[in-house]
């Protein structure tokens, strides 16, 4: 079905104006920057394939521009605009490196930090540095792959936690599976660089893991791993 034969208060754009942004669904929302379908294809049923792909509004971050024109109804124009859009959301909720922005939870993070490496088909290995007062300084992806103490290595991460005189450091992965529970690699990873922290005084806050929206915090599961002194 076109657009133009849906009836006009159903349509995305006039909706959107009649009701508000906020009332639209993921996929009206998406066909309002889709702007026109294609040949046997609305603009809604475009952006239906393109959350098909993406698994959910959020995996939009993730895609690609080859994924994107690989989808009937997508031109190179329109892939650039989505991966756009796409980018000016992640940096809406991105802490900036100069603000100073303070976290009073590791928690505050997550919804940026899924948006960073949540949605991503690898492992992630990332660092966020804070000063004393918890604002963030910087953050850093340190490594890709399946997290392994051999492969995390306290060198790299602690490295740039000195050349900035952090005083606390927060760790994320991700976990691709969607599966939120610890591994023991994850346990005895954490444990290793809270004691390289611990050595060196710069304190390991929290080991976050993310997950396609989802996340758990080591602490809160194990605290002992933390309270090492």
């Amino acid at each position: 079905m076109k657009i133009k034969e849906i009836p006009v208060v159903l349509r995305p754009r006039e909706k959107a104006m009649e009701q508000g942004f906020d009332k639209l669904s993921d996929r009206e929302l998406l066909a309002i920057y889709i702007r026109q379908g294609t040949k046997g294809k609305s603009a809604l049923e475009v952006a239906d394939a393109v959350l098909k792909r993406a698994g959910s509004i959020n995996g939009l971050m993730d895609l690609t521009q080859r994924d994107l024109l690989n989808i009937k109804g997508i031109s190179y124009v329109k892939a650039t605009e989505i991966l756009g859009l796409a980018e000016v959301g992640r940096r809406l909720i991105k802490p900036k490196k100069n603000d100073l922005i303070q976290i009073e939870y590791p928690e505050n993070l997550v919804n940026w930090l899924n948006l960073e490496i949540g949605y991503k088909k690898q492992e992630y290995f990332m660092a966020v540095y804070l000063n004393k007062q918890n604002q963030v300084l910087n953050y850093s992806h340190l490594f890709v792959g399946t997290l392994d103490r051999s492969v995390v290595h306290p060198r790299e991460i602690f490295k740039e936690a000195v050349r900035l005189s952090a005083a606390h450091i927060i760790l994320v992965h991700n976990h691709p599976s969607g599966g939120m529970e610890p591994s023991l690699a994850d346990v005895e990873t954490t444990k290793a660089l809270v004691e390289v922290g611990i050595m060196m005084g710069v304190y390991v806050l929290d080991h976050i893991i993310v997950s396609h929206g989802d996340y758990v915090s080591i602490r809160q599961k194990s605290p002992e791993l933390f309270n090492l002194e």
